[in-house]
């Protein structure tokens, strides 16, 4: 089933609805739909949470700064990233690695 491909496919880059529902060959109300049904929850807060995801790991894995973390996963503007990680873990990203990386 090609909504499976579609997560792998939007981790990669920032695409818009409309191009994926080109590229699966599907409307945007039946891939927005599908998509909420496989995963649990719309295609933007599945990519900002699996992209969050992605950040906490480097944050206590690497050796990487904030920037760099945020490009690394998507983000060009590491306020956005700063904010995006707060919503997700009640915690900005310094603080978190802080906390978590010795542990």
């Amino acid at each position: 089933m090609p909504i499976f491909r579609t997560r792998e496919h939007i981790l990669k880059r920032h695409y818009t609805i409309e191009e994926l529902s080109k590229q699966y060959l599907m409307n945007t109300t039946t891939l927005k739909s599908v998509f909420k049904a496989v995963y649990g929850m719309p295609i933007a807060s599945y990519m900002k949470e699996y992209r969050m995801k992605l950040a906490s790991n480097m944050l206590l894995q690497e050796d990487k700064s904030i920037s760099g973390i945020a490009a690394a996963v998507g983000y060009k503007n590491q306020s956005k990233f700063t904010s995006a990680f707060r919503d997700i873990f009640q915690i900005l990203p310094t603080a978190y690695q802080k906390l978590y990386r010795n542990q």
